[in-house]
Parts: structure tokens; sequence; C-alpha cells
């Protein structure tokens, strides 16, 4: 078979200039190797698979280059870098933190920093995932990292900037790695399929880029994958199968056919990427980066921000000037809102086909919440009143007058109903319509409807009117129901020890319900009687706003006294002033009240140097 090298390793980027989507890195690093401005300690930090240890490998090569071109490349022609590329070098060390991160190795790379390189300029020491070292060995690797010999370098990379130690950072130039663009792993893709001879399309090698998240590492792997399963040929078609990715195509078909307004055919769609094995919480989170991307491209200016082949492009500006923002708006909040729904359904495909239902009739909503008609009409029903205000119908051929017109003309022979003046009765509320033809003045002009308010959720409409609905039937049904008269009734007796055993009684029931407060209220204030009227004393307002906040009281008192009539009332009795409050005494109070019956406590007092404290 022979030793097969995978693509991330046989073709590792060996110059600055050849890697990829880090020019912001790599460019100060030839600067400050031409300027001879190295720091001694510097810090790679950023996603995996972007090149921290690439970027950290040749900076080594370089400082210890023998002939080191003018734009700050290494040669790899001298005896340095040769060494370097066999793996034989003795300048350059790396050291796996994962599994080299208690302080013994952090003590046994110090001591090592001490020998003074017997090729080269620089020992350079690259710990990689340095992260995980232990706490112990951070402390004991700051003072090193902070002076380190002339001669000693350090590169330490890691994906976890916010594990390390501040101390830590602070010693370190720090550079920040970034995730690499779509079209730049594309196109490495590209280079490396050419190099190896491999027939592949360019949208199979955006896809691959795609699916690797700006890893160019995960592309690398992706791409051998792909290779050696379609035999040295990518096609697009392939790759989507081989990836369990879902096309595009399907996309652009689900907002083609919201303009025919038949979720029918939506619901067959999604049937249709089921049975071909994918998820449905997996298509509506692809159906949501869709519409984003329609969105962006309702622009030409924000185009550019879709990671896409320019074919793509240009469809996705076709299909987003099809369709106005207010849907696209709408349809992506949707979609956004169903996607977080779906993480934790118990039937995902039943969420995702509600979404594809609303997004059938997404156009209709949008326009009755405009324009306010989604009420139904109700049934007009003729009244007496209907009858004498509407003339009836003509038969000749001229067109019939306007209704105002003709009962202007012909008014009607029977008089008029009296006013609720004259009659003291409450005047019956007319229908729109009659008030429409009997009326002389001209009809109010409609409120315009504002059209720029997004519409925040269209399928909610029926749910409001619907409650509105039950709120004024129960509106009406509270004043169809007679009130309670709530006066002295003299024919009303109440025996004051039935009273008074109710209330112990609810008293009771409040202890077992850990309200100790409202049941000592209960047990010590007075009640009088005035037939059904009720007067219960506190002593404070305080009691007398938790009496105000119970009420559940009444209702049970008139519950088992039988008495449907009962009304109370809570005052505060401050009638009697000498009454001994039930607030217990707070320590100076206690003592001023001893000093008053103990007149020797004044002389303790000058004794033990205390003094009492009189308001």
């Amino acid at each position: 078979m022979g030793n097969y090298i995978v693509s991330a390793r046989k073709y590792r980027p060996d110059t600055f200039a050849s890697v990829v989507g880090q020019s912001h890195i790599t460019d100060t690093l030839k600067g400050a190797i031409l300027m001879g401005q190295l720091a001694h300690a510097f810090l790679f930090s950023g996603p995996r698979g972007v090149g921290k240890t690439t970027c950290a490998r040749i900076l080594a090569k370089a400082i210890n280059c023998e002939q080191l071109t003018p734009e700050g490349e290494p040669c790899n022609q001298c005896t340095s870098c040769q060494s370097y590329n066999q793996g034989k070098s003795i300048n350059i060390h790396e050291l796996d933190a994962a599994s080299n991160n208690s302080v013994d190795d952090i003590r046994n790379l110090i001591e090592q920093t001490r020998y003074v390189p017997t090729a080269g300029t620089r020992s350079v020491y690259i710990i990689d995932e340095v992260h995980m070292l232990s706490q112990a060995a951070f402390n004991a690797f700051l003072k090193t990292l902070e002076e380190p010999p002339p001669h000693v370098l350090f590169i330490l990379a890691t994906t976890e900037k916010h594990k390390i130690l501040p101390t830590i950072l602070s010693r370190c130039q720090k550079f920040d790695f970034r995730r690499i663009r779509v079209d730049d792993i594309a196109q490495h893709l590209q280079y490396i399929a050419t190099e190896e001879g491999i027939d592949c399309e360019y949208a199979a090698l955006q896809q691959i880029a795609l699916k690797a998240d700006g890893a160019l590492r995960d592309a690398l792997s992706l791409f051998d994958q792909q290779a050696s399963y379609n035999s040295g040929t990518l096609t697009f078609a392939k790759v989507l199968e081989n990836l369990n990715i879902l096309d595009y195509e399907y996309y652009f078909r689900t907002v083609d056919q919201m303009a025919t307004q038949s979720h029918s055919e939506l619901l067959l769609l999604l049937d249709e990427i089921v049975q071909k094995g994918f998820e449905a919480k997996d298509f509506v989170v692809g159906l949501t980066a869709h519409f984003r991307n329609l969105l962006v491209c309702q622009q030409p200016e924000t185009v550019k921000l879709l990671e896409t082949s320019e074919n793509v492009k240009i469809r996705y500006q076709t299909q987003s000037q099809q369709l106005p923002p207010s849907i696209l708006l709408n349809a992506f909040h949707l979609c956004s809102e169903a996607e977080r729904q779906t993480k934790a359904a118990t039937h995902p495909r039943l969420t995702v086909e509600l979404v594809l239902i609303k997004l059938a009739h997404l156009q209709t909503a949008i326009s009755v919440a405009q324009n306010g008609s989604h009420e139904v009409q109700p049934v007009k029903k003729k009244s007496l009143i209907d009858k004498q205000a509407v003339p009836p119908k003509t038969t000749s051929s001229q067109p019939a007058s306007s209704p105002v017109a003709q009962t202007a003309e012909h008014p009607p022979k029977t008089p008029p109903p009296p006013s609720p003046k004259e009659t003291n009765i409450e005047a019956p509320t007319l229908p729109r319509e009659t008030v429409s033809t009997t009326a002389s003045l001209p009809p109010k002009p409609k409120r315009k409807r504002s059209t720029s308010i997004p519409l925040a959720n269209s399928f909610q409409s029926m749910n409001q009117q619907i409650r509105q609905k039950i709120a004024e039937e129960s509106e009406s049904q509270i004043q169809k129901d007679e009130p309670v008269n709530f006066e002295i009734n003299p024919e009303v007796e109440i025996d004051p020890k039935q009273l008074q055993e109710v209330i112990l009684t609810y008293s009771s029931q409040l202890k077992e319900q850990n309200r100790m407060n409202l049941s000592s209220i209960l047990e010590n204030g007075e009640s009088t009687l005035e037939h059904n009227k009720w007067r219960f004393s506190v002593e404070n307002d305080l009691l007398k706003g938790m009496l105000d906040r119970e009420q559940d009281l009444l209702p049970y008192l008139r519950e088992k006294l039988g008495v449907p009539d009962l009304f109370g009332e809570y005052y505060v009795d401050d009638s009697d002033q000498t009454k001994q409050s039930s607030i217990p005494y707070t320590n100076e109070e206690k003592l001023l009240e001893m000093g008053k019956k103990n007149l020797h406590l004044e002389q303790l007092q000058k004794i033990f140097n205390t003094r009492i404290i009189y308001e």
C-alpha cells in the first residue's frame, strides 16, 4: 500500500506565504523578524485547525535560519532549516501540555532553558494546548516566562484563551487567529486537487469548505474522505450525499411554493425530505439560514456577506427581489422560533409542518393585519327600525337613490320613538346600519392603519378575537347578575356565639396553613353585630390592612352562617388609651419600665456607668 500521508500533513505550510487566511499575523511576524524586534514570548490563540501550531513552527524555523530571505521567510535550504524539516533540530522543542501538565514537567522545561544552543542563535520552546497546564504549573512557569534567558523564546498555543491566567497573558505578545473564509479554503482545496490529479467541481469544494466551518484541517480531512469514496472524482451531488447535507434546491422550492399559498405542496416536500433520511429539525435550520440569505440579498451592497458561489448568489438575488421584506422578515422569525421549539419538542416534525402551513398563508395573514379586514361580518338582523328606515325596492329602470335621500323625501308615517329624557327609559342601542341610514351627518372617516408597523405575530389574531369575545360575554354576564344589597336588614338575626365559633374555626384553618399572624388577629379582636352588619375591631392600621387583604373570610362567614347579605367592617379601636399594646417591648423600653418601678435601678446605672435612653 505504501506510506500514505494525509493532505493535512503532506501540504502543511512551510513558509509564511503558504499559510492560508492569516495574513494579518504572518505579515506582523515577518516584520518583527526583519526588524529584529522579536518578543521573548508569544501566545497564539484561535479555533481549531486554523494554523496556530504551523505558524509557531515556521516562526521557530525562521529565527534560526542562516539564509533568511528579504521577505522574512525561511530559506528551507540551510542546515538549520533542513534539520528541522527532517525532525532532527535540537534548537526547537515542542511540548504537549495536554499530557505534560504537572509542576515537574514545567520544572524540567525550566531546567533545559539554562543550556545555550550549540548551533543557531535561539532555543524555541513551543507549548501546545497550554490551557491544559495545572494551576501549580502555571505559577511555576511565571518567573521564567517573564524573564527568560536571552537565548530562549517561548511560543504558547491554545484554543481556549479564557482558561489561561491573566498573569500569563500579560507576559506574552498575543495573536488571535480567525476562522478561514470559505473561498480561501475552497481555493486551497482546488490547488491540492490539481496537485493530486483529482477531477472536482468547484461547488463541491465550496460545500466541503462550508462543512468545515472555518477549519482548514477539517476541510482537508473531508477532502481526503470524499476523494477516496468517489474514486478521485468529486461532484456536488456526491458530496451532498456523502456528507448528509440537504441540497439548497429544496429551500428554493420551498420559497417558490409559498407563492401558491397551498400548504399541501409544502407538506409533501417535507415528506420527500424526510424519506431521504433527513431530520425535520435540520430542514428548518437550513430554511432559517435560507431566509437570512434572502434578506441579505435585498440590497446589493450586502450580497458580499454570502459565502457561496457566484451562481448561487445570483439565484438568491433573483428570488429575494420576488418577495417583499415584510414577508421575508416574518418568515425568518417563524423559522427561528420553530428552530428553537424543535430542540425540546417530542415530535419535531409536527412543529415543522405547522410552520410550513403558516408560511403558505403568510402573505394573506400580513395583508389581513395591514388592512384590518380579518373580522368576520355577522349576519344582519332586520329590526323594526330597519323596516321603517329602509324604503322598499324600486321597480323602475332608473337607478335607485341613496337611502338617506329617500328617507328625507318620504319620511315614515309612524311617529318617531320618544326620547329617553321624556320617558326616563333607556333608549335602545341602534345597530350600525340603522345609524348610517337615519342620520343626516356624513359617515365618520375610517382611520388609516399604518402599514409600516411590522407584523409581530399574524397568526394570533384569531386567538385574540376569541379571548376578547369571551371577556365581553363574561362582562355581560356579570352585568346581568343581580348585585347583592349590602345594607342593614332588620329581619336578620345572628347568634354571636355561633359567629365566634365560625371565626375560631376559620382561625384554626389559618394555623394549619402557617398563617399565625392573621389567626392571632381573629382570636384577639372583638366582634359586634347589628343584624347583618359585622364590625371587628383591631389595634392598629397594620392589622386592619391584613384583614382587608383576606378576601376569603367574609364568603366563609356568609356560607357557614347562612346569611348571604352579611357584610363586615374592620376598624381601629383607639377609644381606650390606657389599653396595653400587644406589641412586645424593645430592650430600651423594658429598661425604662423597670426604672419606673424600681428607683434603685438609677443608682445601679451610675455604678456600672450605663445609661437609659428616654425619648
